[in-house]
């Protein structure tokens, strides 16, 4: 069986981290990188300093650079693509870019190419320097997620979808459980070989950008990603989340693991600021069930918007794939005949103006 470490580590002190991390890559299957071509996709929702919380830390990116330079890959590529970008990437902010000059790394472009998968009718681009890699590594976050409860390794991968051909998706998915089936389709194209959740400073409340810091102290990593995104989930407090829910009815067994060091359930943080989603697996049940049968109500809250701290910066009415929103009196107005409570919107405003209660 597979096995999934989980470390306790206390900064984000470059040695440490990366003596952690060391200690995680010996006790569990790491790929054999030598003279190989590494895809690092962390998670950079947004440019944002590494203080909020929103990126994964650049210690964390430097640390796995460094292991996989030592391991004589021959070339390691960092990319991402936030849902907001339209020209190339160039995450100075976050401490990323940095990182990358720094190490001889190579900041991958996904913007520049892609190629289509197709699920069923469904064609969504995905970046072509997939393609490029042999070895490919999520080096995610350990945050909330207002739509699927949590972010992790898996959801990690949507990125690999260039810039703004994400919105769209969100029409095709509208419900979670839906959302959760067209995430795994992407993560599986996407073939990724190791997994990393950055859990030193994690976020909860209202995340994925806009919720708290929050210390966690935790490494985890592995080869399974499923394990990793369901012991996150147990850290947090849930009983189960949409994706790992999913992925659990469509490929039994899939986060079965070897716990060598910690174990996620004597880790659950009881007071963590969860998505309040009452979401267990019998919420779940009943909810795809009725999904199925084609009747029952939608009880999703739909945003609110803060109009005494709105800046009008209109990055909610580009990026909302329903077109509900629009900036009518001086403030943003939503239709909520239109809104399919994606809450795209909530994640891109870089001011809080968002509420979802």
């Amino acid at each position: 069986m597979n096995r999934t470490a989980i470390l306790k580590c206390a900064s984000y002190d470059l040695d440490i981290v990366k003596s952690t991390l060391e200690e995680i890559i010996a006790n569990t299957e790491f790929p054999d990188v030598e003279g190989k071509s590494v895809l690092v996709k962390p998670n950079i929702l947004s440019d944002s300093s590494p203080e909020k919380a929103i990126t994964t830390h650049p210690a964390v990116i430097e640390a796995l650079v460094m292991i996989l330079k030592e391991r004589k890959a021959s070339r390691i590529l960092v990319g991402d693509s936030p849902g907001m970008q339209t020209g190339h990437l160039n995450p100075k902010a976050s401490g990323i870019a940095d990182v990358v000059k720094r190490t001889g790394a190579e900041l991958a472009d996904f913007m520049t190419s892609t190629r289509i998968h197709q699920i069923g009718k469904l064609r969504i681009p995905m970046t072509a320097v997939l393609d490029d890699a042999d070895v490919v590594i999520s080096a995610a976050k350990f945050k909330t997620h207002q739509l699927m409860y949590s972010t992790g390794v898996i959801k990690n991968l949507f990125g690999t979808v260039p810039g703004l051909n994400k919105s769209p998706l969100h029409l095709k998915a509208r419900k979670p459980e839906e959302f959760a089936t067209l995430i795994l389709s992407i993560f599986h194209e996407a073939h990724v070989d190791y997994a990393l959740l950055d859990s030193i400073i994690g976020m909860e409340g209202p995340g994925p950008s806009n919720g708290r810091p929050r210390n966690i102290g935790l490494l985890i990593g592995g080869a399974n990603p499923y394990a990793i995104d369901k012991a996150e989930a147990t850290i947090m407090g849930y009983d189960t989340v949409p994706i790992i829910r999913k992925a659990e009815e469509l490929m039994p067994g899939c986060t079965a693991t070897e716990f060598p060091f910690l174990k996620p359930e004597d880790l659950t943080i009881r007071d963590f600021k969860k998505i309040e989603s009452g979401i267990t697996v019998k919420s779940l049940f009943i909810s795809n069930l009725i999904s199925k049968i084609g009747f029952g109500k939608d009880r999703r809250h739909y945003p609110e918007f803060q109009h005494d701290i709105c800046r009008k910066c209109r990055k909610c009415i580009n990026v909302c794939p329903a077109k509900a929103l629009t900036l009518s009196n001086d403030k943003v107005t939503i239709d909520k005949n239109k809104c399919i409570r994606c809450y795209c919107c909530h994640e891109m405003c870089p001011f809080d103006a968002i509420k979802v209660k």
